[in-house]
Formats: structure tokens, sequence, C-alpha cells
């Protein structure tokens, strides 16, 4: 198939019924683009965009691996204009894009009163394929805007996981505050990369203009390795003077890397941790009420082992840890360039996709570190940009059931010290169940993530017991014990469209609720 561009965007129309074809795009005899997809003929569910600007007034030629009947009935649209989605039971304060498949967050970085928010994307499926670099911007943290795909696969692979830094100090040479983006180069995941005999590398982006432009290094910073290694997080190290880079290996191992300029690294510790894998950080954590941090080994599951960290080894001083209750958040990863914040940022693993779009990002939040029952342990708590979105507190009554109105809310209880008894909180079909006889919580759903288990989180009655739920369309997020306990939820799809109810033999001291917006 030709095609003379005329439009700024090339819709490709998407049936998800229909059979996964490898479709790419030419500009003469040079591949500029490739993706796996079922195109749409009779049934259109969706369409994916390309954005085709830098080849306006060219002639393009389209193929496929099915031939040229493959595409015959295809209309590719041009369009002035990203297609729109107004589905009216998407999330209000988790992010979604318009259409297709997202996961991991990559590349969070706070510049010029900005917040970025890079992920993996797929525009032409709601399932996993064609990992491309999705990106959101915000002002207040939490309310984004979708921005175009900030890059696509090519020869050296799809786009997979990778971080930001701010180069102040101009080291890497593409200019003082350049923003990087180091990443992960899958080669063989596309036909593109086999062709060309690539495998996983490590490689870099830079942006001179506020991240409108990203300009991609062809030389790669680490070499394949094994396996599929991949996600690099890098960060300066002051102590040691240096640049560190983590990142996975296969199985339970990673890599600690060095670099003096960013682009020339040199490897000084191999970890192997049972349990955990891909998606690392490792971060220094305030503890609570005290001058110290700590450093923080985290992985995609929210597994963590606190330890200590020279800029050249990491040692653990503590057994495998558990930030969460639940198995909906994963490969967190935590803002850049906002001082001494500890912002965290999960994907949220929707299985619902009625909209036409999967996956989610999670509510920012802060993290510190706390004592609990086995020592430290990560905590979490809402940011004070989601405090800013409250409107007027109201008393929530116990027995009664209530309206959520269709609005996204906050619900905040507390328990004194000594409780007994069991005190329930229905949101829509969704039960949360506080068991202080036990000192255990529960969520009953029938929406289990199929790695969940039991939804269970343990608590000591003995002390006083805290409790917020922030109710957003398609899921819940539930921090309780002063941030230790930590979950998320799926939902029914239309939850804000449904009632609340308290009640039980162990009503909480105190009992509020307030819309966000």
């Amino acid at each position: 198939m030709d095609i003379t561009v005329s439009e700024k965007y090339l819709w490709f129309p998407v049936d998800m019924s229909g059979e996964m074809v490898w479709v790419s795009v030419y500009d003469g005899d040079q591949k500029i683009q490739e993706m796996k997809v079922s195109l749409g003929k009779e049934h259109i569910d969706f369409y994916g965009v390309w954005k085709a600007t830098e080849y306006l007034g060219k002639g393009l030629r389209i193929v496929s691996e099915k031939g040229e009947e493959y595409l015959d009935g295809v209309d590719i649209r041009q369009e002035k204009t990203r297609p729109q989605n107004d589905y009216p039971y998407r999330p209000r304060l988790h992010y979604t894009p318009a259409y297709g498949w997202v996961n991991d967050p990559n590349g969070l970085v706070y510049v010029d009163g900005v917040y970025h928010m890079f992920h993996q994307y797929n525009p032409y499926s709601t399932e996993w394929q064609n990992m491309s670099w999705g990106h959101a911007t915000s002002t207040d943290l939490m309310h984004w805007e979708e921005q175009e795909v900030a890059s696509t696969p090519d020869e050296y692979g799809t786009m997979y996981s990778g971080c930001a830094l701010v180069d102040e100090k101009n080291t890497a040479g593409y200019g003082k505050d350049a923003l990087l983006f180091f990443y992960t180069a899958a080669g063989g995941m596309n036909e593109w990369s086999k062709e060309a005999g690539n495998l996983f590398t490590q490689k870099l982006m830079w942006s001179t203009d506020g991240t409108k432009t990203l300009h991609k290094r062809d030389e790669e910073l680490v070499p394949w390795i094994v396996g599929e290694n991949r996600d690099p997080k890098v960060f300066w190290h002051a102590e040691s003077n240096a640049y560190v880079m983590i990142m996975y290996l296969e199985e339970n191992d990673f890599l600690i890397l060095r670099s003096a300029d960013l682009l020339h690294w040199e490897q000084t510790q191999k970890m192997t941790v049972p349990g955990m894998w891909e998606c690392p950080l490792l971060i220094e954590v305030p503890v609570e009420g005290t001058d110290k941090k700590e450093w923080v080994f985290w992985s995609a599951d929210g597994y963590y082992q606190i330890g200590s960290f020279d800029g050249y080894t990491f040692q653990t001083k503590t057994e495998r840890k558990m930030a969460y209750f639940s198995r909906r958040a994963y490969a967190a990863q935590n803002f850049v360039n906002v001082g001494e914040r500890v912002l965290l940022v999960p994907w949220v693993r929707l299985d619902n996709a009625n909209g036409w779009y999967r996956g989610a990002m999670g509510i920012p939040q802060e993290i510190c570190l706390k004592d609990g029952a086995d020592g430290l342990q990560l905590a979490f708590s809402m940011t004070e940009e989601l405090h800013a979105m409250r409107g007027s507190w109201e008393v929530l009554p116990q027995n009664e059931t209530i309206s959520i109105a269709g609005e996204a809310r906050e619900v905040v209880l507390s328990w004194n010290a000594g409780m007994t008894g069991t005190e329930l909180l229905e949101i829509g079909e969704t039960t949360i169940r506080i068991d202080f006889t036990h000192g255990e919580l529960w969520v009953d759903t029938d929406r289990k993530h199929e790695l969940d288990g039991e939804l269970r989180g343990v608590f000591d009655p003995a002390k006083p017991l805290d409790m917020t739920v922030v109710i957003d369309q398609e899921m819940l997020d539930i921090l309780a014990d002063g941030g230790r306990l930590c979950g998320t939820i799926e939902t029914e799809e239309n939850v804000l469209g449904k009632t609340l109810k308290l009640h039980g033999d162990a009503a909480p001291e105190a009992a509020k609720w307030c819309v966000l917006k």
C-alpha cells in the first residue's frame, strides 16, 4: 500500500478479535516504523496512532508479513488530531492513555515546573506488544495530560523500561541540564531488530528542549551480558563521586555499575536475591522521626531489602520484605529532581479493557521507613498534592448506605488502641474488613489479580489504627497502620456510581470522607 502523507497523524484501524500481523512502514528502502497489529476492515474497535509529521508530503509504503492482500480494504486514515476517547468509567485520579496498553512507569522527572511521566505503551492493542515510551505531563502530580508517544521501536529493538536524569554538569556532553533517558533496547523483540541481529542492550536518549524531542544515541552504553538484561536505573552518588547504574540481569540476578561520564560503565557488584526480579531501584529513604536515611533495594513486585551502599556494593541489613498486601501495583519508580522527596509511582495491573485501554499509573505516594513488628519497614502516604484536591470533610455515619454520587472520594477512619470485634467498609461490590480480634485487614472481592492470593494485612490491635481509602473508577487505594499496609484493588468499573456503607461492632473513633477534585 502506497500513501502520500498529508496530515500529522496516521490512524491505523484495530480489530482486537483478529490475528496479529507484523506491519512495516518504509520511506523508500528505509524501514521507519514497525508494529504487530490486527488491522480492522469490516470491524474496527479503535484506532492506533502513529505521528508522521516529519514525513509530511512524502510518499510512504506500507507492507505486511501477509502480503498485499492483507492490506486490501484497510482504511488507514490521515487526521490532524489524535482520536479522542471519552469513556465514562475511566479513572479520575489514575492516569490512563486514550487507547492501548500501558505498563511500567519510565523516566519520571520534574523539570521547569512540570512532572513528566513516561511509561511502557502499546498504541495498537490492549495487550502487551510493540513496546514504546508513552508520555504524560502534570503540573500538580494529580491531573495528567497525554502527550505524543515519545519514542518507538527501531532496528535496535523495542523500547523497554528505563529512567531519567538531569545532567546538571553536562557530564555526558549534550548540554548543561540536558535530560538524559537511559533505557533498554530489547533486541529480538521485533522483526526489525531480529533482522539486524541485535540483542538486549542498555542505551541512551537525550533532550535539550524539555522532552519535545528525544534523540537516540546509536552507541550502546552497556552491551548485552546475559538473557534479557534490562531496566537500567541511574543516579548520582555524591559520597563516592560517581554515577551508579543498577539493572536486572536474569532470574534473581542484578548488577551494579559505576561511571564518571555517564557513557562508559564498569561493573562493581553482581547480586543474587532469591524472590526478587526486574525493575530494580536503589534509593535512600528517610527514617521517620530522625535525620537518618537508609538505602533500600527494591524490585518490581514490591519486595525490598534495607541495607548500606558505599557507591560500589550494596550490603543488606534485613531479609526480603514486602511493601504491598495486593499484587496490582508493579514496577514502581521514583521521581527524580524533586529534592528530598521520595515519590513512587507504580503501574496498576488492571484486567478490565472495556474502554479500549488497559492498565493505569498509580497515584504518586511518598515513602519513608517506620518502625514495625520486624524492625524498619516501608510506609506510604498520600501526597500534599492529593490533599489539595480535598473538598469539605463530611462525617461518615455508621450503619447508613450512602451514594458515592459519581465523584472520586477519600475516606479516613481511625480507631483507638485495644479495640475488639470487626468493622466493615463496603464500597460497591468490595468489602474491606478490619478484624481487631485477630489484628487483620482483609479485602473481600471477586476481582482478585491472579497473583493476589489472600488480600490480607496484619497490624497490632493493641495500638491505634488509621486507614485511608481513595475511591476512583475501577480501583481502590488502601493505606492503613501509618502506611505500613498498602494495597490497590480493582473494582467494578463504575464503582463511583455505587454506594458505601460503614458498619460492624468496632465503630471507629472518627470517620470522615470528602470529594477529591
